[in-house]
């Protein structure tokens, strides 16, 4: 029931406006001092059917007639009341009106493609917020001041030249100054009329739509309540500079546009505490727009921006919705005129020939081009042609469309010597005619590109072993070549074994070549982060024994790979002595399997290399490199040198 009445409030107070508006008389405003409360909501909508909605871009006649529609406008906070801290900032105490939910009733229309009129109806559906020194958000739907306006344009059209420029005006007539009563609030309306001329300069090309506008906000002095505890600076509006800027994308084929818009006001006359562009009397809001015409009908526009500097009514956030009736007007086809390829001059005579062919020139294609000694049969008078530009004329030309260029074919007039595979070495000289030469052609076979006799991917000029698959190494002279080092069940697989002294850590100069293979192997795969290094010994000796020893020689490879280019993050050694065999250490040929060092990959995981049981005979065993025989002596032996 509430809601029925504060409609009903809306609609007694537009026909008010609206005899008002058609009588003589209309009631004075406050005259003296300074008005008491003012519009809280600073955003007032471009006229219906624009492409923009806070930078006027007016459209005229020849766009279209009419348009109607509704804005959708909510805004959260703007009406806050705090204090500054001891650095000059803004701390907001408390939001007297925290959302702000409004509608607009906008129409628009034009004439002679060059004045444009609007207006719009603001409504306050829903606010919400803290009362403060006496202020309070409406509990009610209120209207706001109606806002009545015309364009004029000077010259340009802002939608299809690239400049153009316009004048403007509107003005609102102030509710409360008329005595309209409950149906406004003291801050949806206004004591007095506001005025604003603008101009605005805007324009489309290849796609974008600009505006600028600037204009000057005519608005008698007013603040917001009476309470002393509220400050002028914060709480005031007066007349105002404003100037506005949007740049969008726009596409009238599939009738959209998107682009930001922006506005700054600044209050320049008031109360005498005004300081122009300063943080207390100066707004700017920045908004983000689409807009979409549907079947050239309808136009739908949605929008957020926030406020970046804040007076009142300057929300720190807010959200658009427009939706309007703006039908294009049907674009005029213009007239096709057909001529025919030739159409002789009119009546020339019946024997003139102007280029003296003997052609004349009533039947003459080419009246002012002599047909020459080889004439075009197809066209009377004009002289046989050459399409393709290789001077050989198209009668003769066996390849009239393809310019027969630097090697003519001897057998063929006017065409080119044959490239089948289109390289630029004709058949005759080809050595590959059915294969390109590609970006490294071999200069021993024109024609042709450069080989790779042992197809392992790397070309015979780059390969250090061409007749030997190989793999990519840094080191030119082993580029190309087989490495001592196969990547195979999770492990990096050795095909030389590992030398070191007799029962010391120390690594033999012949194991140098398979270690640097580890070495290049690595550099070349980043993708293997981690890798422990492996020692491992038969089962002659003390067991603790074995176990350090295998333990240092697995060191001693890490060190040296590092020393030779391996970051040391990626390697990790442990030692096993004899706990892992690989074979029975039951013979000679066993014990040196069991004496060796593995490379095993565990980050990325890998698939595990198969467990050999030791007791098993004949059991499938991967290769692993074996030590120096007698890498490890006998305990008896041990216990003798010590004596």
């Amino acid at each position: 029931m509430r809601r029925q009445l504060d409609l009903m409030r809306v609609c007694k107070a537009v026909l008010w406006v609206c005899g008002a508006i058609g009588v003589p008389h209309v009631a004075q405003a406050q005259t003296s001092g300074t008005n008491i409360g003012f519009s809280i909501n600073r955003y007032e909508p471009t006229a219906a059917g624009e492409w923009s909605f806070l930078v006027d871009h007016p459209w005229y006649s020849s766009l279209r007639y009419f348009a109607a529609g509704v804005t959708l406008n909510y805004a959260h906070s703007p009406l806050v009341f705090g204090r500054e801290d001891g650095s000059g900032g803004f701390l907001t105490s408390r939001p007297v009106i925290e959302h702000q939910l409004l509608g607009h009733v906008d129409l628009a229309g034009s004439f002679l493609d060059r004045v444009q009129i609007t207006a719009s109806l603001p409504v306050t559906f829903l606010e919400r917020g803290t009362p403060a020194y006496g202020i309070s958000p409406s509990d009610a739907v209120v209207v706001g001041d109606p806002r009545l306006g015309a364009w004029v344009r000077l010259f340009g059209q802002p939608y299809r030249s690239a400049v153009s420029l316009s004048l403007g005006a509107q003005v609102w007539i102030p509710l409360r100054g008329l005595g309209v009563g409950s149906a406004v609030s003291s801050l949806s309306s206004e004591q007095s009329v506001r005025v604003l001329p603008k101009i605005a300069l805007g324009g489309l090309s290849n796609h974008v739509l600009w505006s600028f506008t600037a204009g000057f906000l005519y608005r008698p002095a007013a603040r917001l309540g009476t309470s002393a505890a509220l400050d002028d600076a914060g709480s005031s509006a007066g007349s105002e500079v404003q100037l506005g800027a949007a740049l969008a994308y726009a596409n009238t084929d599939a009738r959209f546009s998107i682009g930001p818009e922006a506005q700054i006001s600044s209050v320049v006359l008031g109360s005498a505490q005004v300081k122009p562009f300063t943080r207390d009397f100066t707004s700017l809001e920045v908004l983000l727009g689409l807009h979409y015409n549907i079947a050239r009908l309808v136009n739908v526009g949605v929008a957020g921006g926030i406020g970046v500097l804040r007076t009142p009514g300057t929300p720190d956030g807010r959200v658009l919705l427009r939706i309007a009736y703006a039908p294009w007007a049907k674009e005029k086809a213009s007239p096709v005129v057909t001529e025919p390829l030739h159409q002789p001059p009119k009546d020339p005579g019946p024997e003139q020939d102007r280029d003296g062919d003997g052609v004349i020139d009533r039947s003459d294609i080419c009246p002012d081009t002599p047909a020459g000694k080889r004439p075009d049969s197809a066209r009377p008078g004009c002289p046989m042609g050459d399409r393709d530009n290789d001077e050989v004329l198209d009668g003769d030309d066996l390849c009239p469309e393809v310019a027969k260029g630097a090697t003519p074919d001897p057998n063929k007039l006017g065409c080119p010597l044959a490239d089948k595979d289109l390289d630029g070495v004709t058949d005759a000289q080809d050595q590959c005619p059915e294969v390109p030469q590609g970006t490294r052609p071999d200069p021993a076979k024109p024609g042709c590109p450069v080989g790779d006799r042992d197809k392992d991917l790397i070309l015979d000029p780059d390969d250090a072993c061409p007749d030997q698959p190989g793999q990519s190494n840094p080191d030119p002279a082993r580029n190309g070549c087989p490495s001592l080092v196969v990547i195979t069940n999770g492990r990096l697989q050795i095909l030389q074994p590992v030398f070191f002294a007799t029962n010391k850590d120390v690594i033999l100069a012949r194991s140098f070549p398979v270690l640097q293979s580890v070495a290049d192997v690595l550099k070349l795969s980043p993708e293997f982060k981690k890798i422990v290094i492996e020692g491992h010994t038969d089962n002659r000796g003390q067991v603790d024994y074995n176990t350090e020893l295998s333990a240092r020689r697995a060191q001693s490879v890490l060190a040296w790979l590092v020393a030779h280019g391996v970051a040391e993050s990626r390697l990790a050694a442990q030692g096993y002595g004899p706990t892992r065999p690989l074979v029975s250490n039951d013979t000679a040929k066993g014990r040196r399997k069991n004496r060796r060092v593995e490379f095993l990959i565990t980050d990325p995981p890998q698939a595990r290399a198969t467990q050999v049981d030791p007791g098993r005979a004949g059991a499938a065993t991967e290769f692993a490199a074996p030590g120096e025989d007698g890498a490890t002596k006998p305990a008896r032996k041990q216990k003798k040198r010590k004596r």
